[in-house]
């Protein structure tokens, strides 16, 4: 295994551990670069040169204030279905595209008597990784990891507790000291199960008031209240200095009357044959040192960024019965020549046979039925993943560029039901006609539910004195039917839509501010 750069990547400064990987992992060196405001081009190329840096792999950590992470309850689903189901989920509650966000999740434990699965989620905007990439790629090392700082924290307090013999399954709180700001990370069952960050108010004289802090650390437990036993955890950590969060342990055994001890990382990394004796100030590299232990033999569940969890390719059911159907159709095709060449006899047993064959072709159809209806399920929700920008561009094509009319208010929802999303939106007209010309454009979409609603005049813009209101589901587009004769049309089919008839949507190039 090559040498490796273990970086804490911050905003304004990076904390770097590099480490020789051998039959144990040593640290050859350990030191701190300021990100300067205009980084320009080879920057941290010239930085490692003047370090003698000659690891060309690193892996990357990024402070918690950089990711968003969310907590999901998900069915109880195998776990080749967790990636679809988390990506859609993710896109329901994200205000931020997709494709704008690497993200990644690890399964947390089974709650005592739920059914349903649990993952934690985090997401990093692009904006923030692509930087880290050319400047890695520009000093020619291969970023081969990408992680959040809390999974580093977990895996090196994991590996301290064993080293320090602690039981597995406690619950432990570690609190990583730094300049007015806490980082929080809570660890049970051998993984990180909440993260968090604390900034309490300055006092007078600039230091952070450490009995709001303390209070403050109390946060990260809310969403991991179902992960404690009687909302109690069992031992806290205090890793790092400063005379600034004097007190601060006291505090905490206080309020949640449990052992609070400092945690020293050189306990982690003498037990994982990592040789940090060249880090004297150990706690300021953690994260690293953490990082460092992950990448060899790792003790926490993986979390990457850089390569997250993948849904496997699914297995077309439909192939595996058409295979069935060929195989029936040749031996029916082959039993039809034989028929007039055997006997009586021959042919009752070929009979015989075909019942037997038919009956295993039924047992075969019945086994492939769950495989066929989980499909079914999954993808229902994958139809439900609405593009919404899409939906805007539906609507304008619809409106064809008039200025008989503009929305004031737009906003766009889920739904539930054979509703795919509710769109709901106020606006003006100059006549009272351009509504109902509208509300027809959008019914002959048949793509759109209208609920009625009524115009009612508006002093709002003399321009405009027509205040229309717009509350439209979108619909599937009904399936074709074939046509077998003709039919006689239906006079009440060509009557006029009026707006309590009909769907409608908006047009945003002809939205006006309030």
């Amino acid at each position: 295994m090559p040498d490796v750069l273990a970086i804490y990547w911050e905003r304004k400064r990076l904390r770097v551990v590099e480490a020789s990987v051998g039959p144990t992992m040593r640290v050859t060196q350990g030191f701190t670069i300021d990100v300067p405001e205009v980084a320009g081009l080879g920057w941290l190329e010239e930085a490692f040169r003047k370090r003698g840096v000659s690891a060309r792999q690193a892996v990357v950590c990024l402070p918690r204030e950089d990711a968003i992470l969310r907590q999901f309850e998900l069915p109880d689903a195998p776990d080749d279905d967790l990636p679809l189901l988390v990506s859609f989920q993710a896109s329901t509650r994200s205000t931020t595209p997709l494709d704008q966000l690497v993200l990644d999740y690890v399964t947390l434990p089974r709650r005592s008597g739920s059914a349903q699965k649990d993952v934690l989620l985090a997401s990093v905007p692009r904006a923030t990784t692509d930087p880290i990439r050319v400047a890695l790629k520009e000093a020619n090392i291969e970023l081969t990891s990408l992680t959040i700082g809390g999974f580093a924290l977990a895996e090196l307090l994991v590996r301290g507790e064993a080293a320090l013999r602690h039981p597995a399954d406690q619950r432990s709180l570690l609190v990583v000291q730094d300049a007015n700001r806490l980082e929080v990370a809570l660890i049970g069952n051998g993984q990180l199960l909440a993260t968090h960050v604390v900034r309490p108010p300055l006092d007078e004289s600039g230091h952070p008031v450490v009995a709001k802090a303390a209070a403050d650390v109390s946060r990260v437990l809310v969403p991991a209240q179902p992960w404690l036993r009687d909302g109690r955890i069992d031992r806290i950590w205090l890793l790092g200095e400063g005379a600034e969060w004097s007190g601060l342990s006291e505090f905490l055994k206080s309020q949640w009357n449990c052992s609070v001890e400092r945690f020293d990382p050189h306990v982690a990394s003498v037990l994982s044959g990592l040789d940090s004796s060249k880090l004297p100030e150990a706690a300021r590299y953690a994260h690293a040192i953490g990082l460092a232990l992950s990448h060899c033999d790792r003790q926490t569940p993986a979390f990457d960024l850089l390569h997250p969890h993948q849904p496997k390719p699914q297995r077309d059911p439909r192939k595996f019965l058409y295979a069935v159907g060929s195989a029936a159709a040749l031996l029916v095709a082959a039993m039809g020549t034989s028929y007039v060449q055997l006997t009586l006899s021959e042919l009752e047993s070929q009979i015989d046979k075909k019942r037997s064959d038919e009956g295993n072709l039924a047992l075969l159809l019945k086994a492939g039925q769950p495989s066929l209806d989980a499909a079914k399920t999954v993808e229902d929700w994958v139809v439900r993943d609405i593009n919404q920008l899409q939906q805007i561009a539906d609507l304008d094509k619809i409106m064809d560029g008039t200025e008989r009319l503009y929305v004031t208010d737009y906003n766009f929802s889920p739904a539930s039901g054979d509703a795919l999303a509710k769109i709901n939106a106020k606006g003006l007209a100059k006549d009272r006609a351009d509504w109902p010309q509208m509300a027809q454009g959008l019914v002959d979409a048949k793509t759109y539910r209208l609920k009625p609603k009524e115009q009612t005049q508006s002093n709002r813009d003399p321009d405009y004195p027509n205040k229309f209101e717009l509350d439209v589901e979108l619909i599937p587009p009904p399936k074709s039917v074939p046509v077998t004769g003709k039919v006689a049309p239906d006079p009440s089919s060509a009557a006029a839509v009026t707006p309590s008839e009909s769907t409608a949507t908006v047009k945003p190039s002809n939205t006006k501010g309030e």
